[in-house]
């Protein structure tokens, strides 16, 4: 609605543009499969004696048994819709019970026979390579694309068809082009290809693969966990994070949003724990840019 009003107030009459109803089209189209996605993500979960199934709601003959002996660890955390219920496998978090899902939470974790992530130990020794959760990073990349799409159609498409484009126009084309043009290079950046073994660190950036940085544990002050809270609106919930620091400041950060195996990405990294930080996104976007973090 604010940019249908940004576009009215520039002298563009949505209702009468050739590009309303398309647009209005793929907006609908987006926003279905978005809703779909979410309905794919919900699980009947069923508990046997040994093991559990998990069952797709929207798709009921998509369905995978797990026992529990396959999982390293079980976890619980609390977010401001309630407590989550994680099963770790292999450092991914592979099902996740919420209560603000299941009526019957409570009876589900009472059945759950996975040891609890404190009776965990990982292996010292095992290669740790990251990997991208490709949900976040393709749904990113995704909706990305499509708002530089459609901000650069507003000015090439009339364009193209031998009308004149009006100067409010292009510059709203422009600047919305360029503004979620560079949101999505920012979201993209975050990513980093970490590989951990016997306490060396290797890190290659997603977008600058050809840069190789080096570092050895030891050469961290220490690390910090770090929960970025939410405000529980349209499903956000409390980001984890890890930073390992050097000088007071942040050197590398591991997020369990970029990476499906962060848990096991943080047990490679156990070094000295310099605290618990509970931070806002604008608090922990400080912190990442540079700034000294003084508690």
């Amino acid at each position: 609605m604010i940019a249908f009003g940004v576009l009215s107030s520039i002298g563009v009459s949505l209702f009468k543009e050739e590009m309303f109803v398309p647009m209005l089209l793929v907006l609908g189209i987006f926003t279905f499969l978005l809703f779909a996605f979410f309905l794919v993500s919900l699980k009947r979960i069923t508990v046997l004696c040994d093991g559990l199934e998990a069952q797709s709601v929207l798709l009921p003959f998509r369905k995978r048994f797990y026992r529990f002996a396959e999982f390293d660890y079980s976890e619980k955390s609390h977010t401001s819709t309630g407590e989550v219920l994680r099963l770790v496998k292999d450092g991914r978090r592979v099902i996740s019970i919420s209560s603000a899902i299941y009526k019957n939470y409570m009876q589900l974790c009472q059945a759950i026979d996975v040891q609890t992530k404190e009776r965990f130990c990982g292996r010292d020794n095992a290669e740790v390579v990251s990997e991208y959760n490709k949900v976040h990073l393709y749904g990113g990349l995704g909706f990305g694309s499509f708002s530089v799409a459609v901000m650069a159609l507003m000015s090439v498409g009339p364009y193209c068809d031998g009308k004149v484009v009006s100067l409010g126009m292009f510059l709203f084309s422009t600047f919305g082009t360029l503004f979620f043009g560079g949101l999505m290079l920012t979201y993209l950046f975050s990513y980093q290809n970490i590989t951990v073994w016997r306490g060396q660190v290797e890190v290659r950036r997603l977008l600058w693969p050809f840069r190789v940085k080096y570092y050895l544990l030891d050469d961290f002050d220490g690390c910090y966990d770090v929960i970025i809270k939410s405000d529980g609106q349209m499903g956000s919930k409390d980001e984890e994070l890890r930073w390992l620091v050097k000088n007071e400041k942040v050197v590398l950060e591991i997020g369990e949003r970029e990476y499906r195996n962060f848990e096991a990405l943080r047990n490679a990294t156990r070094i000295q724990l310099l605290g618990r930080l509970e931070l806002s996104y604008i608090q922990a976007m400080k912190y990442s840019l540079g700034k000294t973090i003084q508690l």
